[in-house]
């Protein structure tokens, strides 16, 4: 009983320091920023195009205003060869990014409601929460996709 427990505890304790080791890189040719180099190594977007990449060993920046559902469309993400492990930090980056996108239009609302920013602005943070939770079910079912193949 007392091995189970700390068994589940330790799994538990892993999947929670493990949460945020996956993000999102940006490959677009020669633009790609350094830290997605590797990641972005095997992908080839044609001239112009810019495909997202699952990087399993990277920490996602979500914070106020900042969030990687943002940045570019998963409608094509790019995940490598994931075992399962990868697979359920990726789903837990999703997670995590389509709270921040949840906690971010909270506070839109409440601003523009507060009279702190216009109704333009809050329409554009509208639409930015928008297109969020579409990468938010594009990740998703890439995630499902995957999930099938193990």
């Amino acid at each position: 009983m007392i091995r189970h427990a700390l068994a589940i505890t330790g799994a538990m304790l892993f999947l929670a320091g493990s949460a945020s080791a996956a993000s999102l890189c940006n490959c677009c040719g020669a633009s790609t920023v350094q830290a997605c180099t590797k990641v972005c190594a095997p992908v080839k977007p044609a001239a112009g195009q810019c495909l997202a990449a699952a990087d399993y060993a990277a920490n996602a920046e979500i914070a106020d205003g900042v969030n990687p559902l943002y940045d570019i469309s998963l409608r094509e993400v790019w995940l490598g060869s994931p075992g399962r492990a990868e697979l359920e930090w990726l789903r837990q980056f999703l997670e995590q990014a389509r709270l921040g996108a949840e906690k971010d239009r909270r506070t839109a609302l409440k601003q523009f409601a507060g009279g702190k920013i216009d109704q333009a602005t809050a329409a554009a943070r509208a639409k930015r929460y928008d297109e969020a939770l579409v990468n938010y079910y594009l990740g998703m079912q890439s995630y499902r996709d995957a999930r099938k193949k193990h």
